[in-house]
């Protein structure tokens, strides 16, 4: 992405945070197009096709950079700006194929940061034509974990609202929760979701709990992405990217491996089919 993008995307986003008023207007003149159909490999060939987790990971890089829609790419660049996201280029690919194979309806990300993964989702639907229902389950709070700390001088709450806004999109259901707490399982265990994503804490109990839970009501059929996962596999990260944190690699190594179907790995994201009851 060229810098006078950047500028401009950052020149957007302030008058619409300081004009509220005209935020219906610019969005008007931003309005994506939505007839957009070309033809988007389907994650579960590519992954077939390409073994080995660097090839697959540089593979996903290069779509990014080479064939993502323009929407999607200046949905990365917003997200690169102000610290507002972590996450790797590649995994914007990954998602644009994996919505756009598997067409989820009901969607569930735990932890949802400052809403990169929500927003990149319902983006995907709207330029896709996916019908969806995005839920996320976060404490919207600086409150993190053994591996992780983040900004404390932010709303996250209002700072996601405000991404959502930005683009255009549907507001997503959200739970301010701990996914440990009661209030969260009963969320989660509230209805059968077609994709889940677990990427809340880094701590080995919590992801087994979240890990647990989500798989009893993934949907037959349903996708599951697991980030910061790959610590114990065979991928080799190159400067810029990261293989993942202990807890998550071990419960996906441990478990997922072994009860649900592998479909591939780009970075530290691993991705598994629920195929039985």
């Amino acid at each position: 992405m060229e810098k006078i993008e950047y500028t401009i995307l950052e020149m957007i986003n302030h008058l619409i945070k300081n004009h509220p008023e005209m935020r219906s207007s610019i969005l008007e003149l931003l309005k994506l197009d939505t007839s957009s159909q070309e033809a988007i490999p389907t994650f579960t060939s590519t992954a077939n096709a390409i073994k080995s987790r660097n090839d697959l990971y540089k593979y996903m890089h290069n779509f990014f950079e080479n064939e993502c829609p323009k929407e999607i790419k200046m949905h990365r660049s917003y997200f690169n700006t102000e610290s507002r996201g972590f996450g790797e280029d590649a995994f914007h690919a990954m998602w644009l194929m994996l919505l756009n194979e598997y067409k989820p309806k009901s969607c569930l990300e735990i932890g949802v940061y400052r809403g990169q993964i929500i927003t990149l989702w319902g983006l995907i639907a709207k330029l896709k034509n996916i019908e969806i229902d995005i839920h996320g389950i976060s404490p919207f709070s600086s409150s993190g974990d053994t591996n992780s700390t983040y900004l404390s001088n932010i709303d996250y709450y209002d700072d996601t609202i405000n991404s959502v806004n930005f683009f255009g999109l549907p507001q997503p259901s959200f739970l301010r929760s701990l996914s440990t707490e009661p209030i969260a399982k009963a969320y989660i265990k509230s209805k059968s979701w077609d994709l889940i994503y677990i990427d809340g804490s880094h701590d080995y109990e919590v992801v087994l709990s979240d890990y647990t839970l989500s798989v009893e009501n993934l949907s037959i059929g349903g996708i599951l992405v697991m980030d910061d996962s790959s610590l114990y596999t065979d991928y080799e990260p190159h400067s810029a990217s990261f293989a993942g944190h202990p807890g998550p690699s071990k419960v996906a190594t441990e478990r997922a491996m072994n009860e649900l179907s592998f479909l591939g790995g780009v970075g530290h994201n691993n991705v598994f089919q629920k195929n039985y009851l």
